[in-house]
Protein backbone atom coordinates (compact mmCIF):
# COMPACT_ATOMS: atom_id res chain seq x y z
CA UNK A 1 0.00 0.00 0.00
CA UNK A 2 2.77 2.45 1.13
CA UNK A 3 4.56 1.49 -2.63
CA UNK A 4 1.34 2.44 -4.20
CA UNK A 5 1.09 5.32 -2.34
CA UNK A 6 4.63 6.81 -3.51
CA UNK A 7 3.84 5.58 -6.86
CA UNK A 8 0.46 8.04 -6.95
CA UNK A 9 2.30 10.39 -5.60
CA UNK A 10 5.20 10.21 -7.81
CA UNK A 11 2.62 10.56 -11.08
CA UNK A 12 0.74 13.52 -9.44
CA UNK A 13 3.99 15.73 -8.87
CA UNK A 14 5.43 14.88 -12.34
CA UNK A 15 2.29 15.82 -13.96
CA UNK A 16 1.85 18.98 -11.75
CA UNK A 17 5.67 20.17 -12.78
CA UNK A 18 4.88 19.20 -16.40
CA UNK A 19 1.44 21.29 -16.15
CA UNK A 20 4.04 24.69 -14.61
CA UNK A 21 6.38 23.80 -16.87
CA UNK A 22 3.70 24.56 -20.20
CA UNK A 23 2.11 27.57 -18.39
CA UNK A 24 5.81 29.46 -17.89
CA UNK A 25 6.26 28.44 -21.29
CA UNK A 26 3.22 29.87 -22.47
CA UNK A 27 3.06 33.08 -21.28
CA UNK A 28 7.22 33.67 -21.18
CA UNK A 29 8.72 36.71 -22.82
CA UNK A 30 9.62 37.03 -26.60
CA UNK A 31 9.96 38.62 -29.49
CA UNK A 32 6.85 39.90 -31.57
CA UNK A 33 6.46 37.81 -34.61
CA UNK A 34 7.95 39.78 -37.95
CA UNK A 35 5.72 40.63 -40.32
CA UNK A 36 7.43 38.62 -43.05
CA UNK A 37 6.77 35.30 -41.37
CA UNK A 38 3.10 36.47 -40.73
CA UNK A 39 2.90 36.78 -44.57
CA UNK A 40 4.74 33.70 -44.98
CA UNK A 41 2.10 31.74 -42.51
CA UNK A 42 -0.63 33.20 -44.05
CA UNK A 43 0.58 32.30 -47.76
CA UNK A 44 0.94 29.21 -46.41
CA UNK A 45 -2.67 28.47 -44.59
CA UNK A 46 -4.33 29.94 -47.98
CA UNK A 47 -2.49 27.26 -50.14
CA UNK A 48 -4.08 24.74 -47.57
CA UNK A 49 -7.86 26.02 -48.51
CA UNK A 50 -6.82 25.89 -51.93
CA UNK A 51 -5.47 22.41 -51.83
CA UNK A 52 -8.49 20.98 -49.84
CA UNK A 53 -11.13 23.24 -51.77
CA UNK A 54 -12.84 20.14 -53.22
CA UNK A 55 -13.49 18.46 -49.39
CA UNK A 56 -13.73 21.72 -47.89
CA UNK A 57 -16.68 22.44 -49.94
CA UNK A 58 -18.50 19.40 -48.57
CA UNK A 59 -18.51 21.01 -45.19
CA UNK A 60 -21.80 23.55 -44.69
CA UNK A 61 -20.68 25.26 -41.78
CA UNK A 62 -21.51 28.35 -42.09
CA UNK A 63 -19.37 30.37 -39.46
CA UNK A 64 -16.42 28.74 -41.04
CA UNK A 65 -17.42 30.11 -44.36
CA UNK A 66 -17.82 33.52 -42.81
CA UNK A 67 -14.43 33.26 -41.40
CA UNK A 68 -13.14 32.98 -45.29
CA UNK A 69 -15.07 35.43 -46.67
CA UNK A 70 -13.99 38.20 -43.87
CA UNK A 71 -10.63 37.05 -44.74
CA UNK A 72 -10.97 37.75 -48.64
CA UNK A 73 -12.84 40.91 -47.50
CA UNK A 74 -10.26 41.95 -45.98
CA UNK A 75 -6.97 41.05 -47.88
CA UNK A 76 -8.64 40.75 -51.18
CA UNK A 77 -6.79 37.73 -52.07
CA UNK A 78 -8.96 36.44 -55.02
CA UNK A 79 -8.01 32.63 -54.02
CA UNK A 80 -10.15 33.58 -50.94
CA UNK A 81 -12.94 35.29 -52.85
CA UNK A 82 -12.88 32.55 -55.42
CA UNK A 83 -13.48 29.94 -52.39
CA UNK A 84 -16.37 31.78 -50.92
CA UNK A 85 -17.77 31.82 -54.08
CA UNK A 86 -17.94 28.16 -54.59
CA UNK A 87 -19.62 28.00 -51.72
CA UNK A 88 -21.95 30.86 -51.90
CA UNK A 89 -23.09 28.94 -55.29
CA UNK A 90 -23.38 25.45 -53.39
CA UNK A 91 -25.68 26.51 -50.74
CA UNK A 92 -26.87 29.66 -51.25
CA UNK A 93 -27.74 30.94 -54.30
CA UNK A 94 -30.55 28.25 -55.28
CA UNK A 95 -31.90 28.34 -51.30
CA UNK A 96 -32.90 31.95 -50.63
CA UNK A 97 -34.93 30.79 -47.59
CA UNK A 98 -30.90 29.58 -46.18
CA UNK A 99 -31.60 30.92 -42.55
CA UNK A 100 -27.68 31.80 -42.49
CA UNK A 101 -28.23 34.09 -45.32
CA UNK A 102 -27.99 37.33 -43.21
CA UNK A 103 -24.78 36.36 -41.86
CA UNK A 104 -23.19 36.74 -45.47
CA UNK A 105 -25.55 39.44 -46.51
CA UNK A 106 -25.65 41.79 -43.79
CA UNK A 107 -29.37 43.58 -44.30
CA UNK A 108 -31.00 40.84 -46.43
CA UNK A 109 -33.98 38.89 -43.99
CA UNK A 110 -35.56 35.64 -43.90
CA UNK A 111 -38.29 34.18 -42.12
CA UNK A 112 -37.12 32.45 -39.15
CA UNK A 113 -39.10 30.76 -35.80
CA UNK A 114 -36.99 29.50 -33.12
CA UNK A 115 -38.92 26.26 -33.03
CA UNK A 116 -36.59 25.69 -36.81
CA UNK A 117 -33.57 26.25 -35.09
CA UNK A 118 -34.40 24.86 -31.46
CA UNK A 119 -32.16 21.35 -32.07
CA UNK A 120 -29.35 23.38 -32.94
CA UNK A 121 -26.56 24.19 -30.35
CA UNK A 122 -27.05 27.22 -28.19
CA UNK A 123 -24.58 29.10 -29.71
CA UNK A 124 -25.82 28.94 -33.20
CA UNK A 125 -29.08 30.59 -31.84
CA UNK A 126 -27.21 33.96 -30.81
CA UNK A 127 -25.77 33.81 -34.10
CA UNK A 128 -28.77 33.18 -35.97
CA UNK A 129 -30.28 36.17 -33.71
CA UNK A 130 -26.92 38.41 -33.64
CA UNK A 131 -27.19 37.95 -38.00
CA UNK A 132 -31.01 38.99 -38.26
CA UNK A 133 -31.84 41.55 -35.03
CA UNK A 134 -34.95 39.56 -35.03
CA UNK A 135 -37.07 40.70 -32.49
CA UNK A 136 -39.01 37.34 -31.30
CA UNK A 137 -35.45 35.77 -31.36
CA UNK A 138 -34.49 38.47 -28.95
CA UNK A 139 -37.03 37.38 -26.88
CA UNK A 140 -36.14 34.11 -26.26
CA UNK A 141 -34.27 33.91 -22.45
CA UNK A 142 -31.50 31.75 -23.84
CA UNK A 143 -30.24 33.77 -26.17
CA UNK A 144 -30.95 36.95 -24.69
CA UNK A 145 -28.42 35.56 -21.87
CA UNK A 146 -26.01 35.50 -24.25
CA UNK A 147 -25.74 39.05 -24.11
CA UNK A 148 -25.25 39.03 -20.63
CA UNK A 149 -20.96 38.83 -19.21
CA UNK A 150 -21.77 35.84 -16.70
CA UNK A 151 -23.57 34.06 -19.42
CA UNK A 152 -20.30 31.33 -19.34
CA UNK A 153 -20.41 30.73 -15.44
CA UNK A 154 -23.08 28.32 -16.02
CA UNK A 155 -21.13 26.42 -18.67
CA UNK A 156 -17.44 25.66 -16.86
CA UNK A 157 -16.64 22.48 -18.37
CA UNK A 158 -17.10 24.41 -22.02
CA UNK A 159 -14.00 26.04 -22.64
CA UNK A 160 -15.31 27.67 -26.00
CA UNK A 161 -18.52 29.14 -24.68
CA UNK A 162 -16.22 32.52 -24.28
CA UNK A 163 -15.29 32.71 -27.59
CA UNK A 164 -18.55 31.62 -29.03
CA UNK A 165 -20.51 34.23 -27.33
CA UNK A 166 -17.69 36.65 -28.30
CA UNK A 167 -18.44 35.73 -31.88
CA UNK A 168 -22.42 36.44 -31.55
CA UNK A 169 -21.94 39.79 -29.56
CA UNK A 170 -19.27 40.96 -32.97
CA UNK A 171 -22.68 40.10 -35.33
CA UNK A 172 -24.90 42.12 -33.09
CA UNK A 173 -22.48 44.94 -33.01
CA UNK A 174 -22.20 44.57 -36.87
CA UNK A 175 -25.64 44.88 -37.17
CA UNK A 176 -26.29 47.78 -35.02
CA UNK A 177 -28.44 45.48 -32.64
CA UNK A 178 -29.14 45.67 -29.06
CA UNK A 179 -27.97 48.13 -26.25
CA UNK A 180 -24.93 49.65 -27.46
CA UNK A 181 -23.65 50.39 -23.59
CA UNK A 182 -24.73 46.66 -22.64
CA UNK A 183 -22.97 45.18 -26.06
CA UNK A 184 -19.22 46.63 -24.95
CA UNK A 185 -19.81 46.03 -21.18
CA UNK A 186 -19.99 42.22 -22.58
CA UNK A 187 -17.59 42.74 -25.09
CA UNK A 188 -14.76 44.21 -22.81
CA UNK A 189 -15.72 41.54 -19.98
CA UNK A 190 -15.21 38.99 -22.29
CA UNK A 191 -12.03 40.08 -23.71
CA UNK A 192 -10.86 39.85 -19.67
CA UNK A 193 -12.01 36.23 -19.46
CA UNK A 194 -10.69 35.12 -22.64
CA UNK A 195 -7.12 36.91 -21.73
CA UNK A 196 -7.08 34.86 -18.28
CA UNK A 197 -8.10 31.47 -20.38
CA UNK A 198 -4.74 31.87 -22.45
CA UNK A 199 -2.98 32.82 -19.88
CA UNK A 200 -3.72 29.35 -17.86
CA UNK A 201 -4.39 27.41 -20.54
CA UNK A 202 -1.39 26.46 -22.49
CA UNK A 203 -2.78 23.73 -24.65
CA UNK A 204 -2.19 25.27 -28.43
CA UNK A 205 -5.66 23.73 -29.52
CA UNK A 206 -8.69 24.59 -31.57
CA UNK A 207 -10.15 27.13 -28.55
CA UNK A 208 -6.01 28.55 -28.80
CA UNK A 209 -6.30 29.75 -31.90
CA UNK A 210 -10.17 31.04 -31.28
CA UNK A 211 -9.13 32.72 -28.28
CA UNK A 212 -6.37 34.55 -29.65
CA UNK A 213 -8.47 35.74 -33.11
CA UNK A 214 -11.93 36.97 -30.68
CA UNK A 215 -9.19 39.47 -28.47
CA UNK A 216 -7.58 40.67 -32.04
CA UNK A 217 -10.81 40.86 -34.12
CA UNK A 218 -12.89 42.47 -30.88
CA UNK A 219 -10.39 45.04 -30.92
CA UNK A 220 -8.12 43.62 -27.95
CA UNK A 221 -4.83 43.07 -30.28
CA UNK A 222 -2.81 44.42 -27.41
CA UNK A 223 -3.30 42.03 -24.78
CA UNK A 224 -2.28 39.45 -27.22
CA UNK A 225 1.43 38.06 -26.05
CA UNK A 226 3.93 37.71 -28.67
CA UNK A 227 4.69 34.01 -27.28
CA UNK A 228 1.00 32.95 -28.33
CA UNK A 229 1.31 33.95 -31.89
CA UNK A 230 4.81 32.21 -31.55
CA UNK A 231 2.91 29.29 -30.39
CA UNK A 232 0.41 29.00 -33.23
CA UNK A 233 2.83 29.73 -35.71
CA UNK A 234 4.82 26.87 -34.43
CA UNK A 235 2.08 24.97 -34.11
CA UNK A 236 1.51 25.31 -38.41
CA UNK A 237 1.87 21.83 -40.36
CA UNK A 238 4.36 21.49 -43.20
CA UNK A 239 1.51 21.38 -45.14
CA UNK A 240 0.39 25.00 -44.20
CA UNK A 241 -2.52 23.99 -42.54
CA UNK A 242 -3.42 23.66 -38.38
CA UNK A 243 -4.23 20.91 -36.78
CA UNK A 244 -6.39 20.77 -33.53
CA UNK A 245 -3.82 18.05 -31.58
CA UNK A 246 -1.57 19.26 -29.40
CA UNK A 247 1.69 16.49 -29.17
CA UNK A 248 2.82 15.87 -25.72
CA UNK A 249 4.94 12.65 -25.71
CA UNK A 250 6.21 11.07 -28.74
CA UNK A 251 4.98 7.01 -29.21
CA UNK A 252 6.48 5.59 -32.31
CA UNK A 253 4.87 5.97 -35.83
CA UNK A 254 4.17 9.88 -35.87
CA UNK A 255 1.82 8.77 -33.06
CA UNK A 256 1.86 10.73 -29.92
CA UNK A 257 0.33 11.09 -26.64
CA UNK A 258 -1.05 14.78 -26.57
CA UNK A 259 -4.75 16.32 -26.54
CA UNK A 260 -7.26 18.24 -28.34
CA UNK A 261 -10.13 18.82 -26.28
CA UNK A 262 -8.93 15.21 -24.05
CA UNK A 263 -5.80 13.46 -23.65
CA UNK A 264 -5.37 10.93 -25.94
CA UNK A 265 -2.88 8.82 -28.87
CA UNK A 266 -3.07 10.68 -32.38
CA UNK A 267 -0.89 12.23 -34.90
CA UNK A 268 -1.57 16.65 -35.97
CA UNK A 269 -3.54 16.73 -38.98
CA UNK A 270 -4.44 19.96 -40.52
CA UNK A 271 -8.37 20.34 -40.42
CA UNK A 272 -10.48 22.89 -42.21
CA UNK A 273 -12.10 24.09 -38.33
CA UNK A 274 -8.63 25.30 -37.34
CA UNK A 275 -7.47 26.68 -40.46
CA UNK A 276 -10.11 29.10 -41.26
CA UNK A 277 -9.92 30.49 -38.05
CA UNK A 278 -5.55 30.59 -38.88
CA UNK A 279 -6.27 32.46 -41.86
CA UNK A 280 -8.38 34.86 -40.70
CA UNK A 281 -5.95 35.57 -37.91
CA UNK A 282 -3.23 36.23 -40.06
CA UNK A 283 -5.33 38.31 -42.62
CA UNK A 284 -6.46 40.66 -39.40
CA UNK A 285 -2.81 40.45 -38.39
CA UNK A 286 -1.30 41.68 -41.83
CA UNK A 287 -3.91 43.61 -42.90
CA UNK A 288 -4.44 46.27 -39.84
CA UNK A 289 -7.25 49.15 -40.35
CA UNK A 290 -6.21 52.35 -42.13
Amino acid sequence: MHFLLRGVTTVFTILALAMAYLIWNNNRTVSPTGKDQLNGSLENGIQWLKTHEQSILDTQNPMLWHLVQQAGDISGDPRLTSLFSDYEKRYLDNNPNNIWRPLFKPGTWVPIRFEDIASFPYYNWHFIYASTCDSDLEKVPEIAAQNTPSFCDRYPLRPACATHQMMGLLLLKRSHCGDPAQLENTIDALQQRIYRQLTWDPRVVDVYMQRVLMLVESGAGTKVKPVWLKHLLDAQQPDGGWSPFMPLVPVGGGRAIGTSRLISIGKPESDFHMTAQGVLLLTLLTHPPQ
